[in-house]
């Protein structure tokens, strides 16, 4: 199957996304035309994935002329603190890297957010590659430049803007996600074309049992067309100032979600996928949506299947954790909700509503 590159246009800080199969074996020679001369590199992965892809990983650097090190965490979103960043600073210092050498991010969401974050801020700023191993990964958390760790009182509270030098898409690295994790990646690119592009929301909707298969061009065409979205909205507004917020559609609630769950009970894509049922429920009963159009968007969302809410989750804890959401615009909760499929509004909510529609799901 052919490669597709894509790039994404920040001026110098334009990189490309490379998508297609059996590419980390070629993860060396990409990342050696972006850095001649360097030698120095530090892989930081999750035990789990490590496990798995680590040593492809450093065989493919070296091959090209690298010595990487390798640095594991603890798999799962309670690794993405500081502590575990002040951890890794001393892996970085161990490996004797320098302002050139690269921090590569060979994992999923928290691995790719919490290694962006060190590469952002170790030596004021090193080269940073991305090898996203998780379907959500790849289509979304891997392109942008989004890094960060969490506070105990909310998600990504901690963090900055920072491109990546090179995204590498390998799309066999999916063969080894469960179901659950696939699943979880899948809400993203309904994400993305739901808030722009009707036609890849219906197409999406016509494939998704064969995306469920994991049939090989459907999923390289879903990834290309999430991945080409989120490019499209970020070479616009890279720093969040207006239009690419739109991507956050799901995530005010969804993070809030993550927050009174203690980040152990939801899988991210899990969270907001319930996250774009309520702010779905939300826009129809302001009069946003229109009945048809409604149901048309929580019909594919139920085709992922429930994920009910803990028993012990009340309304009031999930609204006070909304009030630390960090899009908030003074004593504004800003939610982005759906005016039709691929067209969506930043607005926020009456509290009535707010409450009526966490009653709805809890």
């Amino acid at each position: 199957m052919v490669v597709a590159t894509i790039k994404i246009d920040l001026g110098e800080k334009s990189y490309p996304i490379i998508v297609g199969f059996n590419l980390l074996d070629k993860l060396g020679e990409e990342l050696r035309r972006q850095l001649p001369g360097v030698e120095k590199a530090l892989v930081i992965s999750d035990r789990i994935v490590a496990s798995l892809w680590g040593e492809q990983c450093l065989l493919a650097l070296r091959d090209a002329g690298f010595h990487p090190k390798l640095a594991s965490i603890p798999p799962g979103e309670k690794s993405k603190k500081l502590s575990v960043a002040e951890e890794l600073y001393g892996h970085a210092l161990d490996a004797d890297l320098d302002r050139r050498s690269p921090i590569i991010a060979l994992g999923g969401g928290v691995v790719g957010d919490l290694a962006g974050f060190v590469a952002a801020t170790f030596l004021r700023g090193v080269p940073f590659v991305q090898v996203p191993t998780t379907l959500l990964a790849q289509v979304d958390s891997s392109v942008g430049g989004k890094v960060a760790v969490n506070h105990q009182r909310g998600k990504n509270l901690i963090g900055s803007f920072y491109q990546p030098s090179l995204v590498l898409v390998d799309l066999d690295l999916l063969q080894t996600l469960d179901e659950r994790q696939f699943k979880a990646g899948l809400v993203e690119v309904v994400k993305a074309a739901a808030v722009w592009d009707k036609a890849f929301f219906l197409w999406l909707n016509e494939n998704f049992f064969n995306l469920l298969k994991r049939e090989s061009k459907t999923i390289h065409e879903a990834v290309f067309r999430a991945i080409t979205i989120k490019t499209e909205i970020v070479s616009r507004d890279e720093h969040e100032k207006n239009l690419r917020r739109i991507l956050n559609f799901g995530h005010t609630f969804g993070h809030a979600l993550e927050a009174v769950t203690e980040y152990d009970y939801y899988l991210h894509g899990e969270a907001v996928l319930v996250g774009m049922k309520m702010a779905t429920t939300a826009a129809w009963k302001m009069g946003f949506l229109s009945k048809n159009e409604y149901e048309q968007l929580q019909g594919l969302f139920a085709s992922f299947g429930c994920y009910p809410l803990p028993n012990e989750v009340a309304p009031q804890k999930i609204i006070e954790a909304l009030n630390y959401d960090k899009k908030r615009e003074g004593e504004r909760i800003i939610f982005i909700l759906p005016q039709s499929i691929g067209k969506v509004l930043a607005s926020s909510l009456p509290e009535e509503i707010i409450e009526a529609v966490l009653h709805s799901y809890i």
